[in-house]
């Protein structure tokens, strides 16, 4: 993937997606069929104050952004739609009370799909995943509304 083209991408995902920039995700590496972001920490995120724990619907929404923005990578315009079509998630471990990373993994590409396979978990704790996903996602390319 050219630079430019990262660029591009990365200013999508920070600055244009609404939910990633509500959160303030930011783009660590994008290839093609790859991303790895980070997802900083706030204490609204927290599901069980007792605990400190993460929100598992944070952890949800981490691992829907990692797949999707990895689906993003095989879009051939800028007028392209994805979308999630179905999604798993495996809960390993709680997440602990500050930032986390998640990665975008492409499995599979079609035309108009993409299967995804995404992983969480705390930096510089790669070794303790606090989830697993997998994920399809519709890919709506904008030349086939013009045929």
């Amino acid at each position: 993937m050219e630079e430019f083209v990262k660029k591009i991408f990365i200013e999508v995902v920070e600055q244009k997606i609404p939910m990633a920039k509500f959160i303030g995700v930011k783009v660590l590496e994008i290839e093609e069929g790859f991303v790895k972001l980070l997802f900083p920490y706030r204490e609204e995120f927290i599901g069980d104050p007792r605990s400190k724990r993460l929100h598992g619907g944070y952890t949800a929404t981490a691992v829907d952004l990692a797949g999707g923005v990895a689906a993003m990578t095989y879009m051939t315009s800028q007028e392209d739609d994805v979308a999630t079509i179905d999604m798993r998630i495996d809960y390993i471990r709680p997440g602990k009370a500050k930032e986390i990373i998640a990665e975008g993994h492409v499995l599979s590409k079609r035309r108009r799909s993409v299967v995804t396979e995404m992983k969480i978990y705390h930096p510089n704790e790669e070794d303790k995943i606090i989830a697993f996903g997998r994920g399809v996602f519709a890919i709506k390319r904008k030349e086939d509304e013009c045929t």
